[in-house]
């Protein structure tokens, strides 16, 4: 359980995921340990069955309830994890680019990334005042803000990336939205003959990124996945009715350059890319799927699969232990967490060799160890009545105990 490990050891991708889990498995414990950590009015009763449901099955459909209500509901940091994740594999990449923020972002790399993974309340007191008194000025009259970018300096390259989860977040208006509207409007940015100002001096977005060493931008929509759960491919697009919405949005995009002065250079409509020249500047746009993603983003071969998809058991034994527990919490008015914090509370060897399993970071042999020494020493506490009847005891005070350990840890 990642939950288990030190967090001083992570690194940044891991720490991105680290929060948002363990403030998920606190929330866990509570229902797990607390009958009032959530209570439904009569309707709800009513309403969802808890009335009705059988006795059999009451006391575990209300603890169901209970916990999946709480995760649907809650986003627990879900929010942005895809750019956090990507944007902390390279210190360059960053992530809710603003054109407004772009000299930022040139000027301080480490900065703008900082801000974007961790949110401004992850800023130290002088990194937020470097930024209240940072010395550009935006002159547009509009902005745009860019899921996540990448800085290639050793191809004086700025990439801008739009992200889809899969072929059909959002649907064909959320894919005509981002063609129509969001690059659009990117584009016009590009025009303006004054869009950032510092002192007495005003630039365009073209002599601003030359003043960093940068002569063209690459501005994609990326979709993640297809329907499968697998990397997205056009043809798993086209399977899924939506690849549709992106050969239109290349239509719209190219009626809308017809009235500007941005010259178009290379049409490939099977792959969705267009090559432009504005003002000497080349600008690539296009759309991206799969594991062409990380490759245009980093210049690197990254499969999207072994980058994003998460390998640990936090959610799903936090999730499946929090429904237990507090099913036989409600019918027993106690459980197994509880009785292993009373345990503790009584005996220093049992502190001891919880403390030793939490420093191995979870060790499966200390683990046992520990296990062994409350079934023997304590029987009454680890009755047979608080374990669910489909698990065995010794393997489910088990798993208690790497649930409460996450938490604690």
């Amino acid at each position: 359980m990642l939950c288990l490990k030190n967090k001083e050891n992570l690194d940044l991708g891991h720490v991105i995921l680290y929060e948002p889990y363990k403030n998920i498995l606190l929330k866990f414990y509570e229902l797990a340990t607390n009958p009032k950590a959530i209570e439904f009015d009569p309707l709800s009763r009513i309403f969802d069955g808890l009335e009705s449901v059988s006795d059999e099955f009451k006391y575990y459909y209300e603890a169901l309830l209970a916990v999946s209500s709480y995760y649907q509901h809650s986003k627990g940091g879900k929010g942005k994890f895809i750019e956090k994740k990507l944007s902390s594999l390279v210190e360059t990449c960053t992530l809710n680019i603003k054109m407004s923020e772009i000299p930022l972002w040139l000027e301080n790399p480490a900065l703008h990334r900082k801000k974007g993974i961790f949110t401004q309340n992850g800023l130290t007191r002088e990194e937020k005042r470097s930024i209240r008194r940072f010395e550009w000025s935006y002159l547009g009259d509009k902005d745009s803000t860019t899921d996540i970018g990448n800085l290639i300096a050793h191809e004086n390259t700025i990439v801008l990336m739009e992200l889809k989860n899969r072929v059909d977040s959002g649907g064909t208006a959320a894919r005509r939205e981002i063609w129509q509207n969001k690059f659009v409007t990117i584009l016009e940015l590009f025009q303006k003959e004054r869009l950032y100002k510092r002192s007495e001096e005003e630039v365009s977005f073209k002599e601003l990124i030359n003043k960093f060493g940068y002569s063209s931008v690459e501005i994609y929509l990326g979709i993640l996945f297809g329907v499968d759960g697998k990397p997205a491919t056009i043809e798993s697009d086209i399977g899924a009715g939506f690849y549709i919405s992106n050969k239109e949005g290349l239509r719209d995009m190219l009626e809308y350059l017809q009235n500007t002065e941005i010259e178009i250079k290379c049409i490939d409509r099977d792959r969705l890319e267009l090559i432009l020249a504005c003002d000497g500047m080349k600008i690539q746009i296009g759309a991206l799927y799969g594991n062409e993603i990380p490759f245009r983003l980093f210049r690197k071969q990254y499969s999207i699969t072994d980058l994003l998809v998460l390998k640990y058991d936090d959610i799903w034994l936090g999730q499946l232990m929090s429904i237990w527990e507090r099913s036989i919490l409600l019918k027993e008015k106690t459980n197994l967490s509880l009785s292993f914090k009373d345990s503790l509370r009584r005996d220093e060897t049992a502190r001891i060799l919880y403390d030793e399993f939490i420093e191995s970071e979870g060790e499966d042999r200390l683990l046992r160890h520990l296990v062994d020494y409350l079934l023997d020493n304590y029987p009454g506490l680890f009755s047979d009545r608080l374990c669910p009847e489909q698990r065995e005891l010794k393997e489910y005070l088990g798993d208690v105990i790497q649930f409460v350990g996450a938490v604690e840890a």
